[in-house]
């Protein structure tokens, strides 16, 4: 008897606990993918949930979707009734954020990944039967297989285009959006504009974190009261990087806010230069995927979110296949986070390092991205390039360039910007 084919059940790494939920709510796409849902990739409460899905649509064979009063009360009243009550509230705020529907290219992509698992399987185990000396037709019963699995991917319908009439001539000019914290930079570049992606790239300790910090409070004075910068943090800790918000923002040294500090005055006057003390927020995500930092933006709210820092964009963990090469899945990961800026409307900013290569060159090459070939540079409107020289007698200069300038004015030439960079107090000048 021939073996069974016992498939990789990771889809890529893909952790889609929140996203999954909220698709298979619907019996349909719960019929579709509930065999091949990856215990691997999801956690032990999110399996529970999925089990009292199908417990529920057994015992309601008629229901299209879940009906989330019946369901929250057999769960906590039948299936869980001994569950302690931060058991409970867990759960509670589970099911009530699984009452939302995913976008319609999410559940594409999670219900075509499990589905070709399920397709990869089926062909594994016709493969190991004709090994196995089985009489099988296995060009003919694969087709079938391809022909079952077209039908019940979901496909992308109703997609809207632009016409002629939709053209964004002469609706926006150069002096339309957020002013950048550089003279030099808005002299040469357009304002900064919903759906922006800009790489910022340096060599460890080079002042990229202090660039950040000094844009994040140019930005902010220039925003509404109700947006807020969300800064993604994978890199230091975040008490760190707020410190030194603080004093980019003030523009004041350690010492000068520490007196500030003894005097009660601090927590005012960062109030009175930013608007309130999160208009900043920084968060950990060490270790986490880009569904951890989705459900984070979707918590603030789509109107909400101003400007979003990714610290370092690299590290985030992000579902793709086992086979592609390191570029490729850069690639895929910041062409995400270019979707995130359009989605909300608002600049995203992530960072990279520098290669080795630029180590000590004023004006480093947009090739010189770390682990890239030209996977980051397609994916973005500009990289802000943050050299330095290795000469001591420049350890207070920085030289902005941005090699790729999508966003250049009409018949200015690429910047090479030497610029002062005023480490104690976390601003370039």
């Amino acid at each position: 008897m021939a073996s069974r084919y016992v498939p990789n059940t990771n889809v890529g790494g893909l952790i889609i606990d929140l996203a999954l939920l909220r698709i298979i709510k619907y019996k349909e796409q719960f019929d579709k993918v509930q065999r091949y849902i990856p215990n691997a990739a999801i956690s032990k409460k999110t399996k529970a949930i999925v089990s009292d899905i199908r417990k529920y649509f057994k015992d309601n064979p008629e229901e299209t979707v879940l009906d989330f009063p019946s369901f929250r009360s057999m769960f906590f009243t039948v299936w869980h009734k001994n569950m302690n009550d931060e058991s409970c509230d867990y759960y509670n705020k589970l099911i009530t954020r699984m009452e939302e529907d995913v976008p319609e290219s999410v559940k594409k992509n999670i219900i075509n990944q499990l589905l070709e698992l399920e397709f990869a399987t089926n062909v594994g185990n016709i493969i190991s039967e004709y090994e196995a000396g089985e009489e099988i037709e296995v060009v003919l019963e694969v087709s079938k297989l391809a022909d079952a699995v077209k039908d019940a991917l979901v496909k992308t319908t109703g997609v809207e285009y632009a016409g002629f009439d939709d053209a964004t001539v002469g609706d926006t000019d150069d002096d339309t959006g957020y002013e950048w914290p550089i003279a030099i930079m808005n002299e040469t570049y357009r304002r900064v504009q919903g759906g922006d992606q800009y790489i910022v790239a340096a060599r460890p300790g080079k002042g990229k974190t202090s660039f950040l910090t000094h844009l994040n409070w140019s930005l902010v004075q220039q925003m509404p009261k109700n947006k807020y910068i969300v800064w993604f943090n994978n890199e230091s800790r975040r008490q760190r990087i707020m410190s030194r918000q603080i004093q980019s923002a003030l523009n004041k040294t350690n010492g000068e806010l520490k007196a500030l500090k003894d005097k009660g005055e601090l927590r005012d006057a960062y109030i009175n230069e930013m608007g309130s003390t999160d208009r900043v927020r920084v968060y950990d995500i060490h270790g986490q995927n880009n569904i951890y930092l989705e459900d984070i933006l979707e918590n603030i709210g789509l109107d909400n979110v101003g400007a979003i820092v990714i610290d370092m964009l690299d590290n985030v963990k992000f579902p793709t296949r086992r086979d592609i090469r390191e570029d490729q899945k850069l690639e895929q990961l910041y062409q995400w986070s270019r979707e995130l800026g359009v989605k909300y409307n608002c600049p995203v900013f992530p960072t990279s390092q520098i290669s080795n290569e630029g180590a000590g060159m004023q004006y480093p090459t947009e090739n010189m991205l770390k682990d890239s070939k030209t996977g980051k540079q397609g994916a973005c409107d500009g990289i802000i390039m943050i050299g330095a020289s290795d000469d001591p007698l420049l350890q207070n200069k920085r030289f902005i360039s941005m090699p790729k300038d999508k966003n250049k004015r009409e018949g200015l030439p690429k910047m090479q910007a030497e610029v002062t960079f005023d480490a104690d107090r976390g601003r370039y000048i």
